[in-house]
């Protein structure tokens, strides 16, 4: 006849393999639904987002050229980019920074010859490369700030004209410290 104690015993030992089992369960699928956070793609430096670059095929009768660049981007508190290139940047390539001077003062401050606009809460595409062309740009900064009065709140679209000479649009797709972005950059024609 067996012995009660081996039977308790073994009931246990099965209970400790199945709690094992369902922990590493558990680990397995928060891994697997982590996975692009834990492994992110590999990106030419801090800035994270999808950059396409294509050159042109002009669209049919809009003034401006085909799309140069295009793609979506987290732009990061205190540092500067490059909207000809989807990049951050330094120096005479970088077309803005986003400045944080306070908790909640933030601006939009233009570079190295850049002008924007602010064109408004409206779709995204109803911005056309007839309008990118007519706007009225400025180097003057943004204001962005997290009060009432931000210039460039979530949905916001703005035009640019890049230091090289290139017309673009962005929307702010989500707006904080950090603003992610979607934006094309044309080609000069």
């Amino acid at each position: 006849m067996a012995d009660p104690e081996s039977k308790r015993d073994n009931s246990v030992s099965i209970q400790i393999i199945v709690a094992i089992i369902g922990l590493l369960g558990v680990i397995a699928a928060a891994v697997i639904g982590n996975w692009n956070k834990i492994f992110p793609a590999a990106s030419s430096g801090p800035a994270t987002g999808t950059v396409t670059v294509a050159h042109p095929t002009r669209p049919g009768g809009d003034p401006v050229g085909a799309v140069y660049s295009k793609g979506r981007l987290i732009v990061r508190g205190t540092w500067a980019y490059d909207l000809d290139s989807g990049i951050q940047s330094t120096g005479a390539g970088a077309d803005f920074r986003w400045d944080l001077e306070t908790v909640t003062k933030r601006y939009l401050v233009p570079l190295n010859g850049a002008g924007f606009m602010v064109v408004g809460i409206r779709d995204f595409e109803s911005v056309t490369g007839r309008d990118l062309e007519k706007f009225h740009y400025s180097s003057q900064k943004i204001d962005g700030s997290n009060l009432a009065y931000n210039q460039i709140p979530q949905g916001t679209v703005i035009a640019y004209k890049t230091n090289e000479g290139r017309f673009g649009k962005f929307i702010v797709d989500d707006y904080g410290n950090n603003l992610t972005i979607s934006w094309i950059t044309y080609q000069r024609i």
